[in-house]
Parts: C-alpha cells; sequence; structure tokens
C-alpha cells in the first residue's frame, strides 16, 4: 500500500494516520509526500505514474486530491484501486465524477461533517464504518487533535470532543514522539493544552514542510528508531523559522497600508509566507498577501480578518492563477511570475473594494487578582477552546499609575502590573512604547505550570482608547 499525503500538519498527521492503520492490518506500506515548493499542493500525475511504476495495491490518498481528475484516470488505467480522503471542496467547482472512492463531506456531508479536518475525515469514516477496531481509534485520536488545531476547524460538538478526547491522548504520553518534543519544547506534556498545541507543537511540526521535508515531522509522529535525532531535527528547523518569520514581520509591518498589503519579495523564504501573513493580518486586522519565487514560478499566501473569504477572494481572480485553494480565512496560490504585475494589479484593485465590519468582541468586566487556578479550571469545562468556540475574554479598567516593563529577548514584550498580578503583551514594546491613553485591557487568563504548580497568566488580546 501507498499513502499519498500533504505537507501541512493536517496532511502530516492524516498520513500518520493512514500509515498506522495499513501497518496494524499487517500490510507493507510506504508513503509519499509532496515537496511544499518543488511540486507544491495536490496529487500529482507524474507522481502517481512513478507510484504505479513501483508497484502497488492500493493508494490512500490523504488531505487532497479531489480534484485531480488525471491523476484519478492515471491510478484506474493501471489498475489499481484508490481511496481519496479529502476535506478540500472550493464553492462553486463542479462535483467531480471520480473513478476512485472519494469520500469527502464536503460533497453531501452533514454541516457537522463539513468542518472536520483531513485526519477527521479519515478517523470518522473508520469509526463509522469499523474498517479499524474502536479501541485502536481512540488511541490515535491525538493526531486528529493536532489536524484540527492546527486546521482551524471549527470547535463544534463534533470536533470539540475530537480534540478533548486527542488532548486526553497526548497527556497519556503514548506517543512517544510528541512526548519527546513537547517536553523539548517546554510543555509539559501531562499538562498539555489546545494552545500549547496551536502556539508551540503544532508550528514546530509545520516548520518541516516549510523549510526541509515533511518527512522530518512525520518521522517525529512515527515509531522510528531514531525519534530523538528525528525530533531534534525538528526543533532546529523550527528555531531557523522563527528568526526567519521575525525578521519579515519587521520588513513588511510598515507597508501594511489601510486595505491591506499585496507584496512580492525579492529572497523570501516562501515556507514562512503563511504564518508572516498570519501575525501581520492578526496585528494590523487587514488582508495581507504575500508571494515570492519558488523554482520557475510563483506562490504565495492569503490572509484575511473575520468577515474575510480568501477562497472567494482567489476565485474571482483565477484566470490569473495557475493553481488556488484553501479556507475562508486562509488560502494560497501558485502563478507565473511575468503575470504578476496583471495579478498585483487585481488583487489590489480587489482590496481596495473590500469592506469589513468592525469586530465585535463579548467581554466580562473581571479583576485579573480573582482569577484563580481552580476557578479557571470551572470555565475550562467549556472548552477545548478555539475556531467557533473562542476563550472568554476579560476587560479591566487601565490603572493610571502602571508603567508597562519590557522583558524578553530585547525587551520585545510587555508586562502591565495591575496589582498583584501581570498583563503580558506579546510584541507590545512598540504600542506601549508610544504611550497611548488608554481605558482599559481586554486579556485572556490561561493556566500555566511552572516547576509543577499551577498559575495564572493573563495575555493581553485588546487595549481599550
Amino acid at each position: 500500500m501507498v499513502v499519498y499525503g500533504d505537507y501541512d500538519v493536517d496532511g502530516v498527521t492524516a498520513t500518520a494516520l493512514a500509515v498506522e492503520m495499513c501497518l496494524s492490518r499487517g500490510a507493507n506500506v510506504r508513503y509519499y509526500i509532496p515537496h511544499r515548493h518543488l511540486k507544491g499542493y495536490g496529487l500529482h500525475k507524474d507522481m502517481v505514474d512513478r507510484i504505479m511504476q513501483r508497484g502497488c495495491d492500493l493508494l490512500v490518498v490523504v488531505d487532497c486530491g479531489t480534484h485531480d481528475r488525471a491523476s484519478h484516470q492515471a491510478a484506474r488505467d493501471a489498475g489499481v484501486p484508490t481511496w481519496i480522503f479529502d476535506h478540500h471542496f472550493a464553492e462553486g467547482q463542479e462535483v467531480p465524477d471520480a473513478p476512485v472512492v472519494l469520500v469527502n463531506p464536503q460533497m453531501g456531508g452533514n454541516e457537522e461533517g463539513r468542518t472536520l479536518s483531513a485526519a477527521g475525515v479519515l478517523w470518522v469514516w473508520a469509526w463509522q464504518t469499523g474498517a479499524m477496531p474502536r479501541p485502536w481509534l481512540k488511541n490515535q485520536l491525538d493526531l486528529v487533535a493536532l489536524s484540527t488545531v492546527a486546521d482551524c476547524a471549527p470547535l463544534g460538538a463534533v470536533n470539540r470532543m475530537l480534540v478533548a478526547r486527542g488532548l486526553d491522548c497526548l497527556r497519556s504520553g503514548h506517543r512517544r514522539g510528541i512526548a519527546l518534543l513537547a517536553e523539548r519544547l517546554d510543555v509539559r506534556w501531562r499538562h498539555t493544552s489546545e494552545e500549547d498545541l496551536s502556539m508551540k507543537i503544532i508550528p514546530c511540526l509545520n516548520a518541516a514542510g516549510r523549510l526541509d521535508l515533511a518527512d522530518v515531522a512525520l518521522r517525529v509522529l512515527l515509531e522510528d528508531k531514531d525519534q530523538s535525532a528525528w525530533m531534534e531535527r525538528l526543533v532546529a528547523l523550527n528555531r531557523r523559522r522563527q528568526l526567519l518569520s521575525s525578521q519579515l514581520v519587521e520588513e513588511i509591518n510598515p507597508q501594511v497600508g489601510a486595505s491591506g498589503c499585496v507584496l512580492r519579495g525579492k529572497g523570501w523564504p516562501v515556507g514562512v509566507l503563511s504564518s508572516v501573513a498570519s501575525r501581520l493580518c492578526s496585528q494590523h486586522r487587514k488582508p495581507v498577501i504575500l508571494s515570492a519565487q519558488a523554482g520557475p514560478i510563483l506562490r504565495g499566501t492569503v490572509r484575511m480578518p473575520p468577515g474575510g473569504d480568501a477562497v472567494r477572494f482567489l476565485s474571482g481572480l483565477s484566470p490569473h492563477l495557475l493553481a488556488w485553494g484553501g479556507h475562508r480565512l486562509a488560502a494560497g496560490f501558485s502563478a507565473a511570475p511575468e503575470s504578476w504585475e496583471t495579478l498585483e494589479q487585481a488583487m489590489t484593485q480587489e482590496l481596495s473594494s473590500l469592506r469589513f465590519s468592525p469586530e465585535c468582541l463579548d467581554v466580562l468586566e473581571v479583576d485579573p487578582e480573582t482569577v484563580t487556578p481552580e476557578a479557571w479550571r470551572e470555565v475550562g469545562v467549556l472548552g477545548p477552546f478555539g475556531t467557533g468556540n473562542p476563550s472568554p475574554l476579560f476587560f479591566c479598567p487601565f490603572p493610571s499609575d502602571s508603567v508597562p516593563r519590557p522583558f524578553g529577548t530585547q525587551g520585545a514584550h510587555v508586562k502591565i502590573p495591575r496589582g498583584r498580578v501581570d498583563i503580558v503583551a506579546f510584541y507590545g514594546t512598540a504600542f506601549f512604547g508610544a504611550r497611548p491613553a488608554l481605558r482599559g485591557l481586554v486579556y485572556r487568563p490561561r493556566l500555566d505550570h511552572w516547576r509543577g504548580s499551577p498559575r495564572m497568566q493573563f495575555v493581553l488580546e485588546r487595549a481599550v482608547v
């Protein structure tokens, strides 16, 4: 059997789940994940042809492949059964009449099914069909939790349950590679939260596909005799990603205008553009489009603030694109370098016509000194928190006598004293250095563990002027 996957965390976890399914059935299994920059996203026909030439009894495709009809036909012509487990399907695209087994809840699935990640699609299919024993499937929910949080999938009833049970799996430490990685990232894996996944573990896993081969992350997820070495390689890639991202944010930040920005960089590392665009979009609440040369073509990323639709935005520009796809707030595209000037003008014009309603936040006025670990654990019953089920936000007046204190590398972050506790503003030095007149602070509590003891940390989300 051959498992064909994708290079982001959803694709890598779905690949790991499919490989482990095959192995548990006693099958001989190989896997292939395309190189992000050299091949790009999708089920590529030339690679399907190579897989067929090497020999294959069953091709399992995860997190891609729905619309790659030439590849479907190539597998069929070779007489190899092909099963595709995907969750990508752009509105308005024609439903493919594929000569393969296609499991994609975007085509006829219910509302909850359409929110599943790729690993979630494969897991739920196996659960519903009895393809794998249910006790075995329960032990694989750590992979589903990682994929669901990584893809920012809406946390409705089903996804919330999958993530909650998956966090329990992660806390058990049964997947040695993730336990090793968590410790290396200063995450106490017995207390792993959804925020630990989104802020630490997932970005590190993603670094492999962005700057090297996604196989590095996959080797950490799967049992491997050299697992510690693969983990160290992954951590080194993540450090490099963090450095490159910080440098690009500093370079691009002044260029984000009133309508956002559309930029093509010379020598920009394509692998970090999506994380940089996400950070700038979140910071400015504006659309951010970044692109750079990757071999003979341009590859780019689109990030939209709440209320935007990156897929619809790109669909209107499809005549200028070689390929595109993604999700409502995050999408990617490729284009010919000679078309960039026309594409840039079209994107800039389209952005100027977009209007985003001011984001309305529901907050409770709560003194952070009253939020104890015990009280926050009770709030945690409403979790896991994330897209579609946001963590509660609290408000407190800004103390007139408070003097923010820089901390961290080069003083990039700020602590704002509030009685006996501090509210932390990550990357807030420039903002508070301008001494804005503030009415109050919107913050989010989170439970931290220091030397085995729980303690509260309060993170600034918004400043009220």
